[in-house]
């Protein structure tokens, strides 16, 4: 997949919609922190994102599963590099912040522009854990940036995600999910100092770490990718063990809300869906699901 990269400038900010301040939450995560005064930001495809009317650079929020600081600090430590022009690598030393997380200092390119990035990662014990990256050109590079992102940092804060009961089949608000997702693209994406977002034509990126596609053909079969389940996919490809009509295997709504994935190679997979204040939720993990109403959101069903 191809990763669009294209660093920008503080004018970026004036291209967000609907942009949010002070406390942001999200219940279904357990996670909430507050925005930086003077700063507002908006929710992307990858995470959360935040910018300012008067500085540069951007920051972004963005979730990680790594429960283990040592290796935490050994992804940290790896850079992000792509075929994009993007070669960001450790400068200096991967240090500790507070007890239960880490910060590192990047130097290298974004877009083939000299570019310098700050980050610092969280470990949630209770859940999913955050990266907080700031990012901009070399040359406007505030050492003040620092200070925000620790500020920023220590004001998130961690829950254990209350499960929320599934409601009785017959209630009337249960969404469809047979009809919602005939030819629907399901994408999940948790990224490691990347960002596929995009607004008013400008973009962040990096190398996602942890990406998971399922197309769900009307037709009955499905196709399948992933990163990271390497048992069920065909290192870097949809899975289609048979022809290309039968795609990866086939796809049907269990008890009303459970969507069963049944490989060609025997294996099963199920994820319960439920939908939090509109967001497709599988196994209680965002996912977007797109219908190609946007260009190339689509599922690959032809």
């Amino acid at each position: 997949m191809r990763l669009l990269i294209l660093f920008f400038l503080s004018t970026v900010i004036s291209n967000l919609q609907g942009q949010e301040s002070g406390l942001k939450e999200f219940p279904t995560l357990g996670i909430s922190f507050s925005i930086p005064e003077g700063w507002v930001g908006q929710e992307n495809e990858t995470g959360y994102m935040m910018g300012s009317y008067t500085e540069p650079g951007i920051l972004l929020a963005m979730t990680h599963e790594t429960t283990n600081l040592t290796q935490l600090k050994t992804e940290a430590a790896a850079g992000v590099a792509d075929q994009q022009g993007t070669q960001l690598h450790l400068a200096g030393e991967v240090t500790s912040f507070g007890t239960g997380g880490i910060e590192a200092n990047y130097e290298g390119t974004i877009s083939w522009q000299p570019a310098r990035a700050f980050a610092v990662s969280l470990i949630n014990t209770q859940g999913s854990g955050v990266t907080l990256i700031y990012m901009s050109t070399k040359e406007m590079f505030k050492d003040e940036a620092l200070d925000l992102v620790r500020s920023t940092a220590r004001t998130f804060k961690f829950e254990k995600v209350k499960v929320q009961p599934i409601n009785n089949p017959g209630d009337p608000s249960n969404t469809n999910w047979n009809a919602k997702f005939q030819n629907a693209k399901l994408t999940y994406m948790n990224s490691y100092y990347s960002s596929g977002g995009s607004y008013g034509g400008y973009s962040t990126g990096g190398g996602y770490s942890d990406k998971e596609i399922i197309d769900l053909c009307s037709q009955g079969y499905f196709k399948f990718y992933s990163s990271s389940s390497m048992s069920m996919d065909t290192g870097g490809a949809f899975a289609n063990s048979n022809s290309r009509d039968k795609g990866a295997g086939s796809w049907k709504i269990v008890n009303k809300n459970i969507l069963q994935l049944s490989f060609h190679n025997g294996e099963t997979k199920q994820y319960v869906l439920t939908s939090e204040e509109g967001k497709t939720m599988l196994n209680g993990y965002r996912y977007y699901c797109t219908y190609g109403t946007i260009t190339d959101d689509g599922p690959d069903c032809f």
